[in-house]
């Protein structure tokens, strides 16, 4: 067992290792991967009676829902990359549900008098001890201010960072194990995978973060005239771990009457369209979990956005080259579709440049000849991404949040409207995206900030053959070359000089041998040359067998 993994934190281990193993039968995917010998792992290759009929995705579902908040955060982010699982996975994991059981107000009234630092009462004259929703990190309740405003709270859940803490290091160590004992995941990099997902943890356990979220994002779309609403934030009742919010009902739109009366479900639905697209490709700021418990019908038939604690952010840059990847899909410009999206990603020694310009050309005929519904834009992105990441392109894992974001609009919006089209608001989102970007003033901005970085390494170059100049006259300057494979292929090169070598030395001693025997005088001319002719003839058998056993000599 591996030490490291194996005491700091033996008793979950041996939970997380029980739900996957023993209840649902992933014990075969450690034996795969080999690393069954350094867990702590049961016998059993086989799900629990109970769940012995359910596929393999349903039964992944179930386990991580069971294993609790950090592994249900984990499959929700899992969702998000379609460019990586099975689509029947992350079919599957998006319908895991962030719930969990609700815990006695009483046990959360210490951290809301710690944060706010004065009693329940005196915070909120009327707070209802049931909650309104309880999720894995936090509880949601009902309350009402001094003034009369309603409001919601929330508060992070008692014990909820230790337990997170400590699944995130276990994940750790599992990551580091299987990058550094199966070759065949290096090229996932599963340790820098963990820290970004602790990393995301980490912020959504801080609710001032999801409060500026929300302050950002409802300034951005009043000025683009978008009609949504945003919980306004009462900041003197929000702290680290709660947050309190105006109150704003609605219905979801899975649970909308379809004769619902004054509803304008093709409007709404393009509302909706147009307020993502804008975050996606003109804002660069999006929500990045909009699922139908995040969007809601208000009474009046307006838009509403709640729970900003997971959000995505696309630089000038990746926002520009995301726009004109999809205007080349809409143009049929293949070839500028693979130059576009190489550049949106890393290209790799192991590119396969010709295989990505064939699995983008199926892509993209698919995507225009197969019906709206069979085939969005999402899916659209998340098979580009896809045949990227096979064909060795790594690209910035925040476009698979962005493909999921979008994915999940469009179902709201097939849901309010079976006949929308987002295709349709999404290319005048994406001219309008690519004029902003492309326009004379932000070029001009972009040469500007690139004169300034070039101006600042201008000025700090002196200082720098400076210091070269310096360790190089007291011999401290060092030439470090970094490649995985040097070491391969010097002995590669070592090995066919010393072949070379021999079979030189062979050819001399067989001139030498040969010259001695025909024109020696002498019996000592004779010997040598006989002795120079079998040292020729065993340096060539020598040289023969190597080259015939790759690696000897």
């Amino acid at each position: 067992m591996n030490l490291g993994l194996g005491l700091r934190n033996l008793g979950r281990v041996r939970e997380i290792l029980s739900v996957l193993v023993i209840d649902y039968g992933f014990g075969y995917v450690f034996d795969q991967l080999g690393i069954s010998g350094q867990l702590p792992v049961g016998r059993r290759r086989r799900p629990a009676r109970e769940h012995a009929g359910l596929p393999g995705a349903r039964r992944l579902r179930l386990a991580l829902a069971q294993l609790g908040p950090t592994f249900i955060k984990l499959g929700q982010v899992l969702s998000a990359r379609g460019d990586l699982l099975p689509r029947p996975v992350v079919e599957e994991l998006r319908h895991l549900q962030d719930e969990a059981p609700a815990v006695p107000f009483e046990e959360l009234r210490g951290t809301i008098e710690e944060d706010l630092g004065r009693p329940v009462e005196k915070c909120f004259p009327e707070l209802d001890p049931v909650p309104l929703a309880a999720a894995s990190f936090g509880q949601v309740h009902r309350a009402a201010l001094s003034d009369g405003r309603q409001v919601t709270v929330k508060v992070l859940r008692p014990g909820v960072r230790r337990t997170v803490e400590q699944d995130i290091q276990i994940l750790s160590d599992v990551a580091y194990l299987l990058h550094r004992q199966v070759s065949t995941l290096q090229r996932y990099n599963l340790p820098a995978l963990v820290r970004q997902f602790a990393g995301q943890l980490e912020d959504e356990m801080v609710y001032t973060f999801e409060a500026h979220n929300a302050d950002r994002l409802r300034g951005s779309l009043a000025e683009a005239d978008i009609a949504v609403r945003i919980p306004e934030v009462i900041w003197n009742l929000t702290s680290r771990r709660v947050l309190t919010t105006e109150r704003l009902s609605g219905r979801r739109v899975d649970r909308l009457s379809p004769a619902a009366p004054g509803l304008d479900r093709p409007g709404l639905a393009r509302e909706i369209a147009r307020c993502m697209l804008h975050q996606i490709f003109l804002d660069g700021f999006f929500h990045g979990d909009p699922h139908q418990g995040n969007v809601l019908i208000g009474e009046d038939g307006g838009l509403i956005l709640l729970d900003f604690g997971i959000v995505g952010y696309l630089d000038p840059r990746v926002r520009r080259l995301l726009a004109e990847s999809l205007r080349r899909v809409y143009d049929e410009d293949i070839d500028g579709l693979v130059t576009v999206m190489t550049e949106l990603g890393t290209v790799s020694p192991d590119t396969d440049l010709s295989s990505l310009r064939n699995e983008l050309a199926r892509v993209v005929s698919r995507f225009l000849l197969v019906p709206r519904r069979e085939f969005s834009v999402g899916d659209l992105l998340t098979r580009s991404f896809r045949a990227l990441w096979l064909n060795h392109v790594r690209a910035p894992a925040e476009l698979s949040l962005t493909a999921k974001a979008i994915l999940l609009t469009e179902s709201i919006c097939s849901e309010l409207d079976p006949d929308f089209d987002f295709r349709e608001l999404a290319e005048p989102a994406m001219e309008e995206a690519r004029a902003k970007m492309l326009g004379p003033s932000a070029i001009a901005e972009r040469a500007l900030r690139s004169l300034e970085s070039t101006a600042r390494r201008i000025g700090n170059l002196p200082a720098r053959v400076d210091r070269v100049l310096s360790l190089m006259e007291h011999g401290g300057l060092r030439l470090r070359v970094d490649e995985p494979e040097a070491a391969t292929r010097w002995a590669r090169v070592a090995r066919s000089l010393n072949r070379l070598g021999l079979s030189l030395l062979s050819m001399a001693l067989l001139l030498s041998g040969t010259l001695f025997l025909v024109v020696g005088e002498h019996s000592t001319h004779v010997w040598l040359g006989v002795a120079a002719v079998v040292g020729a003839v065993v340096l060539g058998l020598i040289v023969g067998l190597a080259a015939l056993r790759p690696g000897q000599l």
